[in-house]
């Protein structure tokens, strides 16, 4: 366990790997003997257990246990908690998985000695809440902003819109933030910058898009080629649905139109929706789909 203040500790769970990075980070904060468990990550026994004992070494009780967003790296863990503490799990309302309390956007929600601003910060999942405890200045974002890399934001329950607004609103409404603890990698000290990075980054690959759909790219599979042509290919169809992201918020601008096309080569079903991905967590976050699905045309309205 490290302690990076005197009210925020970090747990991180054991499952490492490529969706993950080094593993899904478990935050505890609280004061005065009570504690609030953020993201207990994937339902690992050996790290809940770590998490009670972690409370036992701070004399505290866990009161409640947050969740930023039901993926499977973040969430399920939470139910296996709650049977050994008897905390109530939090979510936002609208998550679909099971939880005992709700929160809203704005809300602040009083608990374990502390207060957090709740924040409604869909993107990368439709039910993602970033939490900023106002005693540290401190931002919790789950996934929508991680310690290193960038943010998958992927169809069809992820919505590029929804991110680029959520970045928008972390940054008007959190911008005194001293401090980032994300859901994954190191924490974060220089909050401000990395969210004007984050947001510059994603219109660089907008523009990317934009520029390989002038240059005559009509399909996802073309545009990847084009625009990540100098990427290892082992991480284009990560990139596919990230185009695809992209695609579907310039649509939405009325910057670009679609239609329905040709089914798929079977190099390109490969690269849109890779048979060889059994793992849970990268499939929720990459959203992997059917096989077979008809290829769709994409052209440029305006710029």
């Amino acid at each position: 366990m490290e302690k990076f203040s005197e009210r925020v500790w970090l747990l991180r769970a054991p499952n490492p790997g490529p969706m993950t990075l080094t593993g899904t980070n478990t935050w505890l904060v609280g004061a005065n003997g009570s504690l609030a468990v953020i993201d207990p990550g994937e339902a690992i026994d050996s790290h809940m257990h770590a998490l009670v004992r972690a409370a036992q070494r701070l004399d505290s009780q866990i009161e409640r246990i947050l969740v930023t967003h039901g993926h499977p790296d973040h969430y399920p863990g939470a139910v296996k908690l709650k049977e050994l503490c008897g905390a109530p799990i939090v979510a936002y309302r609208d998550s679909t998985f099971p939880h005992d309390e709700n929160l809203v956007d704005g809300q602040r929600y009083d608990v374990a000695g502390v207060s957090f601003i709740c924040h409604f910060t869909p993107g990368h999942a439709a039910d993602h809440l970033c939490f900023y405890l106002e005693q540290e200045n401190a931002l919790f974002t789950g996934d929508n902003i991680l310690g290193f890399g960038t943010t998958v934001v992927a169809p069809p329950k992820g919505n590029m819109g929804d991110y680029l607004r959520s970045l928008a609103l972390l940054q008007q409404r959190c911008g005194e933030a001293k401090v980032i603890y994300g859901g994954h990698g190191p924490a974060i000290t220089s909050p401000a910058a990395k969210i004007s990075d984050y947001i510059a980054h994603r219109q660089k690959r907008l523009n990317m898009v934009i520029a390989a759909l002038t240059a005559g790219s009509h399909t996802v599979p073309e545009i990847v080629a084009h625009a990540y042509k100098d990427t290892d290919r082992r991480l284009w169809p990560a990139a596919a649905r990230q185009v695809m992201a992209q695609l579907q918020y310039l649509e939405e601008q009325h910057k670009v139109a679609s239609k329905e096309g040709r089914a798929p080569t079977p190099e390109e079903d490969e690269m849109l929706n890779p048979a060889g991905i059994i793992d849970e967590v990268a499939k929720a976050e990459l959203g992997i789909g059917e096989r077979g699905e008809m290829l769709r045309f994409y052209r440029m309205l305006q710029i």
